[in-house]
């Protein structure tokens, strides 16, 4: 693909992040929003209202791959038809950026990958932290070795939610997966910092008073297969939030307390800490800019299926260990 062609954009999933996606889209030199579909079409309808390139309006993503011809598809709906949409789409031979989770299983995570192979497209996962200043830094210094071999990570998310969804998605396991469907940045950010995860054990309470199927809050421990140990805490009842996502090696530590990704404390053995400020970026923006910068010079992207693969592996099994009080083995077939 010619660097300076317009690429073709089709977006699935008009809500408040579909939105936000769409407006970066629209403003962006060198790509095009040309189609823009909601099963609710109404959504999709005041959505293209919206915008400047004034995108074709559906509500079936099938429908929208006949009738347009696209380069990428951004598939931006809740988590359990996330599978179908990035098949449909990479048959069609467009790229497919998926926002996170990837999806419930890993079955449909191994088929959405098989999909994008076998159409020779990129299949990219919105993990945004991965492109916001502070915790690029954060992998910076880790990769450089200014903590030394990392033997611990942790990360630390609580706060009030789901809120929802639209007709309640987000409060049914069937639908939304878990709690690591909130909380899969911090899974995605301890894997990217600290490499593969072997086991995992783990506790989950529920709300029995509730029609609820997603947990209020969750505990996992980690194995990497580095050696390291690591923890996941995340909660949707915890009042007022608390948030730490932290690395510590050999010669030191490095940790983020604010998730705006801005601030991070470096610390090493005999030295007093380093307080670093990085300007907060858009990494929404930044993070499509990327992907599509993909697509142009052929440069397979970070943050693809494998990665979100792996995240829901994790998932997954922190839901066995927790159903069988035993530790469970990551797998990935």
């Amino acid at each position: 693909m010619a660097v300076d062609q317009t690429l073709k954009i089709g977006l699935v999933g008009c809500g408040g992040l579909g939105a936000r996606h769409a407006c970066h889209v629209d403003g962006m030199a060198g790509a095009e929003l040309v189609a823009v579909c909601d099963r609710a079409r109404d959504s999709a309808a005041a959505l293209s209202h919206r915008l400047a390139s004034q995108p074709a309006v559906y509500d079936d993503h099938r429908a929208m791959l006949a009738a347009q011809s696209l380069d990428a598809v951004l598939a931006v709906t809740p988590n359990f038809v996330h599978c179908p949409i990035a098949i449909d789409a990479a048959t069609a031979g467009a790229h497919v950026f998926c926002e996170k989770p990837m999806a419930l299983t890993v079955e449909d995570c191994n088929a959405m990958i098989d999909a994008a192979d076998k159409a020779g497209v990129f299949l990219m996962i919105g993990y945004v932290r991965r492109f916001q200043n502070a915790y690029r830094a954060m992998k910076r210094l880790i990769d450089d070795g200014q903590i030394g071999e990392v033997r611990m990570a942790h990360a630390v998310r609580l706060g009030t939610g789901p809120p929802g969804g639209a007709e309640g998605w987000q409060l049914q396991r069937e639908k939304y997966g878990g709690l690591f469907s909130m909380y899969s940045h911090e899974l995605d950010q301890l894997t990217w910092m600290a490499g593969e995860v072997r086991a995992v054990q783990a506790v989950m309470r529920y709300d029995e008073a509730s029609t609820n199927t997603v947990e209020e809050s969750i505990f996992v421990n980690l194995e990497f297969c580095s050696g390291a140990i690591g923890s996941l805490s995340s909660s949707r009842i915890y009042p007022g939030g608390s948030y730490e996502l932290g690395v510590a090696g050999t010669a030191g530590a490095v940790k983020i307390t604010s998730g705006t990704g801005t601030h991070l404390t470096l610390s090493r053995a005999g030295e007093k800490p380093e307080h670093l400020t990085f300007e907060r970026n858009n990494g929404l923006l930044d993070e499509m800019a990327y992907f599509f910068a993909c697509i142009r010079t052929g440069e397979r992207p970070q943050s693809n299926g494998i990665d979100g693969r792996h995240t829901i592996a994790i998932s997954l099994a922190a839901h066995e260990s927790a159903r069988t009080g035993h530790k469970v083995e990551v797998t990935e077939r």
